[in-house]
């Protein structure tokens, strides 16, 4: 009998504000199994403002492929319809928040770029250093929005999420609704 190679989903990545998070829709949550959480504030985000996520560690051995799906909420409820929130991967060498990070950031949950070492670098300057992911196209419905951002490989073993919102509107002053998971993809052949 002939091996196959069949893909299951890992362990989840979710970034969010853990202690915030309640979806109050059933619809609007990409929750699986016990996710592993990882700090992300996106509360208040300004249009063409952007967030980075803490640093995560995907682990010594690891999925080659994850997907991305994001989630996110508005405060004027008015977005611009075909506006997007755009998804990098800023990836890392080191477990120390500090250490190996792209620009020299700082590593931790924070507006991004955030305590660069390379003085005066813009979002677009920092984005261009990292891993492009997707993007979630917006509607101007003024509800949760949430979809396939895209997949990507990371290089290596750690990273941070980097979100940059240019969707016409603000986030949501809140974290109850937003979350970002990362679906490992895992290989396995039977």
């Amino acid at each position: 009998m002939a091996n196959e190679v069949l893909q299951k989903v890992g362990t989840q990545i979710r970034f969010c504000v853990a202690a915030s998070l309640s979806p109050a829709d059933a619809a609007t949550n990409w929750t699986i199994g016990t996710p592993t959480d990882v700090a992300l504030t996106l509360s208040a985000v300004a249009n063409a403002a952007a967030r980075q996520s803490a640093k995560v560690d995907l682990g010594a051995t690891r999925a080659a492929k994850y997907e991305l799906l994001g989630c996110v909420d508005f405060t004027g409820e008015t977005p611009t319809a075909g506006n997007t929130i755009d998804y990098y991967w800023a990836p890392s060498t080191h477990a120390t928040a500090a250490n190996g990070n792209v620009a020299g950031n700082s590593g931790v949950d924070a507006a991004c770029p955030d305590g660069c070492t390379t003085t005066g670098i813009t979002i677009a300057e920092f984005v261009k250093q990292c891993t492009f992911i997707g993007q979630l196209v917006v509607t101007d419905d003024g509800t949760v929005q949430c979809g396939i951002v895209g997949t990507f490989c990371p290089t290596g073993r750690y990273g941070q999420l980097i979100v940059v919102n240019s969707s016409g509107d603000a986030f949501e002053a809140d974290d109850v609704e937003m979350h970002q998971v990362l679906n490992p993809i895992v290989d396995e052949i039977q």
